[in-house]
Formats: C-alpha cells, structure tokens, sequence
C-alpha cells in the first residue's frame, strides 16, 4: 500500500523495484566487509610464514580479488548515488534512470570488476578441481571448455550493455548474460559436485583408520563446502533463476553476488594460509595411510 507521500506517478511494483535495487547494494555491503575481514586474515596468516615459504603468487591473487571487490562496490554504492540522490527528479523516477544509465562509465566500471571476480573464481575453483582429482589432465577438459566459454559470453555480455541504444534487460543483453551465467554456474556444479565426491570417497576410506586431525581437518562436511566453493554456485544459481524469470528479487541478489564469488575463493586460499587445505600432500598421505592399513596383518 502506497503511502501518503509517495512518488507520483509510480505504484506499488515500482517502489518494490527500486526498493530492491537500494537493498541489493545495501547487502553488498555486508558481504564486502566479510571479504575484508577473509582477506586480512589470509593475508595476515601467509605473511607470517617463514619468508622462503610465503606463496606470493597467492599472495597476489588474494590483494587483486580484494581490489577488484572494492572497485565493484564502490561502484555500485556511487551508481546508486547518482539514482537516489544526484538525480532523484529523473522522468520515471530511479527505476528509468537505472534503464537509461545502466552503461554509464562507473556502473560499467563495477560490472567490469565483478566479471573479472568471477573469471579469477572460476580458475580458481578448476585449479582445485584439479588438484584434488590428483592432476588427471583429462579430467579438467571439459570444465576448461566451459571456462573458455563463459569468459567468451561475459565479454559479449560487457560488449552488449556499453552499446549505445543497449542496455542490461535487452534481449540480447539477457541472452548473452544467460549464457554467461549458465555456463559459469554449470561449471561450478559440476566442478562442485566433483570435489565433494572426491572428498566424500577420501572420507569414507579414512573413516575407522584414522581419527583426530586427518579425517576431521581435511574430510568434513566444512572442508566439502568451502574446498568446493559451493557458497557461489548455490547463491549464483538462485539470481540466475530470479535474472531468467524477470523477477525483481534479481536485484537484491546480483550486487552481493558479485562480492560472493570473491568470498568463496577466498575462504579456500585462507584454508590454505591455516595449511588446513587439500594439497598434493594430504593425497599422498591419506593415500599412504590406506595403503598401509589395508596392507595390516590380520589377527584372529
């Protein structure tokens, strides 16, 4: 119900959109400090390693996933400036500003940013993927196609959206974002899948032989869902039903989403700074530790 002083000319669906637009940043707020405070963690933690051990190459990637992060939000945050604030007396109201300006430089700055995130997630996730399945190449064919293909889509997408007369809810524009994020939420099912069966068929072969750190560390229900980064392919899945059915819920969900896909890889890289993560090694241990129990002399 419309209050006494609401817009004129705008009814109650439209006070919802932008209502979830506002919320949408609003929640990508909360989310971005949750990455600030993984990054600073895992940060903390690889530069107190000794100095021959410090990974600078994640190093790197953590700081370029944070700045990439901040660049989004903080695009997102003036973009919503310039709709509430600056310009709050635009024909339509903020819902046909966001229409019309979708492409303005610093809301295509953070989108720019995010699709970079999820490129950097997705890689990181198919090196996992890779890692754990104990480096079957062959396995990472497929999943590297649908890599390739979901960078080749998100680049259309960008392209579409910055073209004059263009804009985020085009046809074209949706078909190419469908796409984008059908094939990136595909790969991260299937690569997410993957590793929890690996982990899950590691656990139930440890279970009984070993107790304590090996199987509580390495083989939980936690290590399963952040090792497989399954926190961005379940929150990705549910914006791209909400972005296919044109549900405003969409709009609440697409700017978190951008600092979620940072998370994930992050909460990963921040196992690895605890040296909790899966590694080459705990394959070749728990795998020497099977072999070893199995190779037991039985007593009667």
């Amino acid at each position: 119900m419309l209050g006494p002083f609401a817009p004129l000319g705008e009814n109650s669906f439209d006070l919802w959109v932008e209502k979830s637009n506002l919320d949408g940043v609003f929640l990508s707020g909360v989310a971005y400090g949750i990455l600030f405070t993984i990054t600073a963690q895992a940060l903390l933690l690889f530069l107190q390693l000794p100095k021959d051990k410090i990974p600078r190459l994640l190093i790197a990637y953590v700081i370029a996933m944070f700045i990439l992060a901040s660049v989004g939000f903080g695009g997102n945050a003036k973009f919503n400036e310039m709709t509430y604030i600056d310009n709050r007396n635009f024909p339509g109201g903020p819902n046909a500003y966001t229409v019309a300006f979708y492409s303005t430089p610093v809301n295509m700055m953070a989108f720019a940013a995010y699709t970079l995130m999820s490129w950097m997630a997705d890689g990181l996730v198919l090196w996992r993927f890779t890692l754990i399945w104990d480096y079957k190449y062959w396995l990472s064919a497929f999943p590297l196609l649908m890599f390739l293909g979901s960078v080749g889509s998100s680049i259309a997408l960008i392209i579409s959206i910055a073209r004059p007369g263009d804009r985020f809810w085009s046809e074209k524009s949706v078909q190419f974002g469908l796409a984008y994020w059908s094939l990136s939420i595909a790969l991260n099912i299937i690569l997410t899948v993957s590793i929890v069966v690996r982990i899950w068929i590691v656990r139930r072969q440890v279970h009984g032989l070993v107790g304590g750190p090996l199987s509580v560390q390495y083989v939980s229900i936690a290590a399963m869902l952040i090792e497989s980064a399954a926190l961005y392919a379940i929150w990705s899945m549910v914006f791209l039903i909400c972005y296919a059915r044109g549900t405003p819920l969409q709009n609440i969900l697409l700017p978190p989403l951008g600092q979620v896909q940072g998370i994930a890889p992050l909460l990963i890289l921040f196992r690895v700074a605890q040296g909790r993560a899966w590694s080459q090694n705990t394959l070749n241990v728990t795998i020497d530790t099977i072999q070893w129990d199995d190779n037991k002399p039985s007593t009667v």
